[in-house]
């Protein structure tokens, strides 16, 4: 929420939308991080439910500061 945020800072507009990208990217850096250095790509339910999270967090952050 704190990264989405603060990329919406100058953005000004399209603040969920916005938000909603840097959550993912935030999210989907670090599972590809931990895919890698851990037993490898496995796409469960979990980690389906961490995406979403991230994304909803991050939409959040962009609507708070937009």
């Amino acid at each position: 929420m704190y990264g989405s945020s603060l990329a919406t800072i100058s953005i000004k507009k399209n603040g969920i939308l916005n938000g909603g990208i840097i959550g993912l990217s935030y999210i989907l850096l670090i599972y590809l991080a931990s895919s890698l250095t851990g037993s490898g790509f496995n796409l469960n339910m979990y980690s389906i439910i961490m995406m979403l999270v991230g994304i909803v967090a991050g939409m959040i952050g962009g609507v708070v500061r937009s």
